[in-house]
């Protein structure tokens, strides 16, 4: 659990250093993320600070990492963006946690197949429905509002077509969610169906499967030996890097492999994942920004280097979604949490064949494939052809019957909660649509004004807010290692 301290007591340290704030909302933004972060500003400046820069320079990067106040706003009675004529508190369905535009994307299936899931799931848990699709409709309003940056007036058509890709968006939701209900199957998105945003998607995952673009991009061969590239990877983002692990956390990783395989649906042989290489990567995601990752090269079917398999483990914290789970729901891990809600929300359970979880010098961790075959989707790819009103639309419908999909999976004990959302719904699905749409926008306008007020506190009180350092909070010598240095955060 973090660090819980009341906000009197987190400006009394501010106060030490900086002026609080006057505007009422720039306040709201400094408690919530120190709040929300203090257990990493105060363990882990370096990398908060470049989670916040790296938010600093988009609104959307701003968006994907500012859950906390997205939750905070879900629960302020001020705020509009949790009220609804459509609720359903009590009856929460499996939910991914943060499902916006940039948590969707091509996994590769055990038989070679790709598909469209939900693939970043860190959050994933059980949780009120429209939590889920408010998540996912503000950022397709988000992601409208910044698409096409360098053409204005076409970034203004879609700006006018927010309201109706919304609508289609609830709309596709209400109705797949309906048709669930009434047993249609859960269907698996294996191409992007003449939509020019998943189409681009699926064409280049494809093209980089076929080639096992990432031993490429991330691995040396020299003889028979490959090994993990060291360094920056790609000179357009420096942040991105990897570096040496330290000796206990190479150490300790054999038997974290050997923990996580026991969660793996059909897992490989043991020899699969023998440890080749491994090295501590730096700079990746927004809101996992601080956390720790590594690379891991192993074996894979055979010594020849050709089919050498790429493991990314990645640090895993609480869920953070709104209210608690229900009555007598929880689940006893971490780990647990993530491999049960994966194997739920997907289409078939081991979309990723090599999904699971485990415990690793202390953390609960994620351990997936890493593939070039993985493609996410990106709000800066929505330009020309990806970016005309039609082509956003059209994916704001196949992502809202896509959560529908998620939501309508058998929960434990093989009830499903399709059925209650639906009959909700069913009462005005027009009034549902349109309720979505005016709320949406209205959050996604917030949020480009937040993201403002955010760049200004970091402008104003530096990349740890304003939180004094304190040497009694520094980290242990081997977390110190574990952690790392990063790369130097560049400007905002």
């Amino acid at each position: 659990m973090g660090v819980r301290l009341p906000t009197a007591l987190l400006f009394l340290s501010f106060a030490r250093c900086a002026e609080p704030p006057a505007d009422p909302r720039d306040t709201t933004l400094l408690a919530v993320f120190v709040r929300a972060d203090l257990p990493l500003l105060r363990a882990r400046p370096a990398l908060v600070a470049g989670r916040y820069a790296r938010m600093a320079r988009s609104a959307y990067d701003f968006y994907r990492g500012s859950l906390p106040l997205f939750v905070h706003d879900w629960r302020d009675g001020a705020n509009d963006l949790s009220r609804s004529r459509f609720t359903l508190d009590l009856l929460q369905p499996w939910s991914a946690g943060d499902p916006h535009i940039e948590n969707f994307g091509t996994l590769r299936a055990r038989d070679g197949s790709l598909a469209l899931e939900p693939n970043d799931l860190d959050g994933a848990d059980r949780a009120p429905y429209l939590w889920d699709l408010r998540r996912l409709t503000v950022g397709l309003c988000l992601g409208a509002r910044l698409s096409n940056p360098d053409a204005p007036d076409a970034r203004a058509a879609v700006v006018r077509a927010i309201p109706a890709l919304v609508r289609a968006a609830a709309s596709a939701y209400a109705d797949a969610i309906a048709a669930h209900a009434r047993g249609a199957p859960r269907a698996r998105i294996t191409a992007g169906g003449g939509n020019p945003v998943l189409d681009d998607l699926f064409r280049r995952a494809q093209r980089d499967a076929n080639i096992r673009r990432e031993l490429a991009d991330l691995t040396v061969l020299t003889g028979a030996r490959r090994t993990l590239r060291r360094g920056v990877i790609d000179s357009t983002d420096p942040e991105n890097s990897l570096g040496d692990l330290p000796a206990a956390a190479r150490d300790a990783l054999p038997a974290l492999l050997s923990r996580y395989r026991a969660t793996v649906l059909t897992a490989p042989p043991a020899e699969y994942f023998t440890v080749l290489d491994s090295v501590r990567e730096y700079g990746s995601g927004v809101a996992s920004w601080p956390r720790v990752r590594a690379l891991v090269l192993v074996r894979g079917p055979s010594d020849t280097p050709d089919d050498d398999v790429i493991l990314e483990v990645k640090e895993l914290a609480d869920s953070l979604t709104p209210g608690g789970p229900p009555p007598g729901v929880w689940f006893d891990t971490v780990p647990a949490r993530l491999v049960a809600s994966a194997h739920a929300l997907w289409a078939v359970p081991d979309a990723d064949p090599l999904w699971g979880a485990g415990e690793w010098l202390g953390l609960p961790v994620l351990v997936r494939t890493e593939s070039a075959a993985h493609k996410t989707l990106r709000v800066d790819r929505f330009a020309d052809a990806l970016g005309t009103p039609d082509a956003l639309t059209d994916l704001a419908r196949r992502l809202g019957a896509l959560l529908a999909r998620m939501h309508a999976a058998p929960l434990p004990d093989g009830t499903s909660v399709a059925a209650n959302i639906a009959a909700v719904i069913a009462s005005d699905p027009a009034g549902f649509a349109q309720e979505q749409a005016d709320v949406s926008d209205r959050y996604a306008v917030q949020v480009i004004a937040d993201w403002e007020r955010f760049r200004r506190l970091l402008t104003h009180r530096g990349l740890s807010l304003g939180l004094p350092f304190d040497a009694d909070d520094a980290p242990t010598p081997d977390q110190r290692a574990l952690f790392g240095t990063p790369p130097a955060v560049r400007s905002f």
